[in-house]
Parts: C-alpha cells; structure tokens; sequence
C-alpha cells in the first residue's frame, strides 16, 4: 500500500510516539493541545531549549541550527533497513560518528528515540516548513521520500507546498546526494514567526546565556 504524507494535526493522535521535528511548540497553540488531548508520547526535537509549563513532551532533543539535512539523513540510518541497493549503500556510507557530533544529537539519543518507536504501533513525524526551505531542501526532500517509503514512520506536513509534499509522495528511488560538511552557526540566530502576534523575544537558556539577556528585559 502506497504511504502518502499526512497533512493534518489531527491525525497526530492515532500516534503513540510523535517526533516533532523543528516544529516549536510554543509557536502552535493548536498542537500543543492536539497532543495534550492525547497519551501520545511526544519527542520534540528544535534548537530553541524553551521551556514552560505549557509545553508537555516526552523527550527534549536540542540540535544545530540549520542542520535538518544531517537529522534526516540519521532518521534514514536509523530508521531505514530494507530500501534499494542503492539507498542502503548511501546510508551504509554515512558517517554517522560526524553527523552526530555536527548536529549534536547523540547516538544514544536516537537509539532511544528507535527503541521508544519500535515499542509503539504508530509513529509520526510532524516536520516544520523551515524543512522545506532549507537551502538543502531538495536534497531533504528525497531523503524524506526514503524515509516515507522505506520506514514505518508516517510523516506530517501541515500547509505544507503542495509540489513539495507530492515529490516526496512519488519518490522514485531518485539518487540521494551526499551529505556535505554541515554548516555551523557560532554566534546568535533570530527567527521571526508570524504566529506570535505580542511584541516579543522568545528563546532559551543557551540563547539567553549567549545574548547576556535575561526574562523581562527589553532589548
């Protein structure tokens, strides 16, 4: 039966493991009480370390700005193991030790996050749009096409581009470029979201440790 990515929050809660990946929860009211409503078991992976009362997860999992294409290469390591020939030799040729250390999620935490999926029935993936617009995106793209054929993961994309969500529906097996060096950020990164209509900045403790700010300043 051919998968096709899901587009609605709601089906988030047939799920027993959900993955948010770069999705804050912080931005999306109406998620965080689709999963409030539900005893999913939630994984929220972002590299913003906010935290508040209101936001309920599982696992927290702080990653690199701007290295979602080594994040979806590890899920295609980690969650792929019986693709073509030609997909499971890119993934055997990852350097998974590099990929780690450059995006900063640690092995033992995917393998965690594989052992929590394994256990469940279903596991979603609700992937953010800044996926999609990531300079790396077409590459993103068909690893993401990988990973929805060849995994046991249902991946969610809300208001996501149609052309995009249909490509990554009707990957063909299309050859997956090799993972080059990720790129790093060593100073502040500042995103600004339509969602949060108050005048605020929102960010973490490492945010505010880098930045010399703390709650309640006015910047």
């Amino acid at each position: 039966m051919e998968k096709k990515v899901l587009k609605s929050l709601d089906s988030l809660q047939k799920g027993d493991v959900v993955i948010l990946l770069g999705s804050p929860l912080f931005f999306n009211p109406r998620l965080q009480e689709k999963l409030n409503q539900s005893e999913v078991q939630t994984i929220y992976m972002n590299p913003i370390d906010y935290k508040s009362d209101e936001l309920n997860f599982s696992k927290y999992i702080k990653y690199e700005v701007g290295s979602e294409e080594g994040i979806c290469a590890l899920f295609l390591y980690y969650f792929v193991h019986n693709s073509t020939p030609e997909i499971q030799a890119f993934i055997e040729d990852l350097d998974v030790g590099y990929l780690s250390a450059e995006t900063s999620v640690g092995e033992e935490e995917l393998e965690e996050v594989v052992e929590k999926s394994n256990e469940a029935f279903n596991t979603y993936v609700l992937l953010s749009l800044d996926l999609l617009g990531h300079k790396k995106a077409e590459n993103i793209i068909k690893i993401l096409g990988a990973l929805n054929q060849y995994s046991n993961v249902r991946l969610v994309i809300e208001n996501g581009c149609s052309k995009d969500i249909e490509t990554i529906n009707s990957y063909n097996n299309e050859s997956i470029d090799e993972i080059e060096e990720l790129d790093s950020y060593d100073g502040l990164v500042i995103c600004k979201s339509d969602a949060i209509v108050e005048n605020q900045l929102l960010g973490g403790v490492s945010f505010s440790k880098i930045a010399k700010i703390n709650e309640g300043d006015k910047v």
